[in-house]
């Protein structure tokens, strides 16, 4: 591939799971102060031209962010499941206190950030999450030679994916952080990646 990708990342707005204690699970929705995030991203990329294709995670939050946007640019908004967060499984939902109390067993394994095996009961382990927000980006990318495409997704896939292209390792996640309703943008092809914007909330200023 000699030609770049365009690649916008769109962190999703403000979900209800920012403003508990409670581990994200797969239906939360986006909180007030999301929605009014969306409309300032929408109204952004309005003014994005030559975009190909939105890809977004199907989960509401996500979802939910995408579709103004893909209105906003006149394209439609395909959903790809493997863009979806990591799954916490059972513990999706439970704030943290009632995680520790209902599996004391897994505290330590869950803090120890290098127990790539951990995993909530019924839920993804990390190094199967990592694989695949490898996989599903770099699919998206060699896709697209030459073209400008918009992903809507989360914080582990963002942030996992730009720790990959910049650091080497997805486990180096925490140092990639974005905020919700961020935009961030690289570009990609044979040549080393180009990192134009990160965690970039401009568009926010006029709320």
């Amino acid at each position: 591939m000699s030609e770049v990708t365009d690649l916008w990342l769109v962190r999703h707005g403000q979900s209800l799971h920012h403003q508990t204690d409670q581990l994200q699970w797969d239906e939360v929705p986006l909180s007030r102060e999301g929605r009014r995030q969306v409309g300032r991203l929408a109204a952004r990329f309005g003014r994005l031209y030559d975009v190909v294709a939105l890809y977004s995670s199907p989960l509401p939050r996500a979802w939910d962010t995408a579709a103004p946007i893909a209105r906003a640019l006149g394209l439609e908004a395909l959903p790809l499941p493997d863009l979806r967060e990591i799954s916490f499984g059972q513990a999706g939902g439970l704030t943290k206190d009632e995680c520790h109390q209902r599996w004391p067993e897994l505290v330590a394994p869950w803090s120890d950030q290098d127990n790539l095996s951990f995993r909530w009961p019924d839920g993804e382990s990390r190094e199967e999450f990592r694989q695949r927000t490898v996989r599903v980006m770099e699919a998206l990318v060699w896709s697209h030679p030459g073209q400008r495409i918009v992903v809507v997704a989360h914080t582990g896939i963002i942030c996992g994916y730009l720790a990959h292209l910049f650091l080497g390792d997805p486990g180096l996640w925490r140092q990639m952080l974005v905020r919700p309703a961020s935009v961030s943008r690289v570009e990609v092809g044979e040549s080393e990646p180009r990192l134009l914007l990160r965690d970039d909330l401009s568009h926010l200023d006029a709320m």
